[in-house]
């Protein structure tokens, strides 16, 4: 049976989907990450191999059939990334098949939008990346979080309610209801157990941490500094999306649709009214959705246009 690849491969997760070349959803894994930028060459390789076998096998689907695999990936911000990411795939043992890997910003443009207008990822961490009409691309963000990157993201909200936490304990905010919450989840019983919260994100990033939710939750229950986080997050992402839109000169078409992508801010419904509201105050002509599939399916679908001739965006 005839089926294309899509994958989703990101700083947390490895999501690969199988689909049918009639668009049904065959199969789908979500296994370890696979990021060159953060694993060796033979890591990332293996983990690949794994990953889309433990897909293909649960459908019973063989390697021989695949038609072509497209992997969207954080990680390829140059021709030079595009090309080495892109040999593995075209290498992978038993499969004959076209491949094609882009940053996964594009996948999620293509998902939400259809591959033109301006597309904001906020997970774990943040970017923005846009096309016109004329096909012209521009990004914005993707800076790593140590020169104040990833702004509005998953891995940026995190910092924001430690440095909260911080600040409490210094007597310079307010003890709320944020805090306790917070200090449920962490245990946080002075500076020492923050420190060393802070030297495992030192050792690991921030991906152990899973604060959205808890800010959220106070959020719903009032609480000022959880509005104040949550503010200045929309207004990051807004800031990510609308230097794109002003790059691109898009917001001189009759109409334009500005996406949002990843659970940082789809999954927060606070989030993601803010942006939008950003965005309807600023421009009459703007249309503000979130993705209705998710990037694996975007890159499958990326997959089934370019072998049925349906999309000049890209070509294997």
């Amino acid at each position: 049976m005839d089926y294309v690849l899509g994958i989703d491969s990101g700083g947390t997760k490895f999501l690969v989907k199988a689909v049918g070349m009639d668009g049904k959803e065959l199969a789908e894994y979500e296994g370890h990450p696979a990021g060159l930028y953060r694993f060796s060459r033979n890591e990332a390789v293996r983990t690949i191999q794994d990953n889309l076998e433990w897909c293909i096998g649960q459908a019973g689907l063989v390697k021989a059939d695949c038609r072509a695999i497209v992997c969207g990936t954080t990680g390829i911000d140059s021709e030079e990334d595009r090309q080495e990411v892109e040999e593995i795939y075209r290498l992978l043992p038993g499969f004959s098949c076209s491949a094609l890997c882009v940053n996964d910003a594009e996948v999620a443009l293509y998902a939400v939008t259809g591959g033109t207008g301006v597309v904001v990822i906020s997970g774990t961490g943040s970017i923005a990346f846009g096309r016109n009409g004329g096909g012209r691309t521009e990004r914005s963000g993707g800076w790593p979080p140590c020169i104040f990157g990833d702004e509005g993201s998953g891995a940026w909200l995190n910092l924001k309610a430690l440095e909260y936490m911080s600040r409490v304990l210094d007597g310079r905010k307010e003890r709320t209801l944020l805090y306790d919450l917070l200090n449920q989840e962490l245990g946080i019983s002075g500076p020492k157990d923050l420190i060393r919260i802070c030297q495992r994100i030192e050792r690991e990033n921030t991906g152990f941490l899973k604060l959205g939710p808890i800010v959220m939750k106070a959020l719903r229950e009032g609480d000022e500094n959880a509005g104040e986080i949550t503010r200045t997050e929309a207004d990051l992402t807004f800031e990510l999306a609308d230097s794109v839109v002003q790059k691109l000169e898009i917001w001189r078409e009759p109409e334009f649709t500005v996406g949002a992508w990843g659970s940082a801010i789809v999954k927060n419904p606070y989030h993601f009214e803010l942006f939008k509201e950003r965005f309807l105050e600023k421009y009459s002509n703007v249309t503000v959705t979130v993705a209705v599939r998710d990037a694996a399916y975007g890159a499958c679908r990326i997959a089934l246009d370019i072998l049925g001739g349906e999309t000049g965006i890209y070509r294997f």
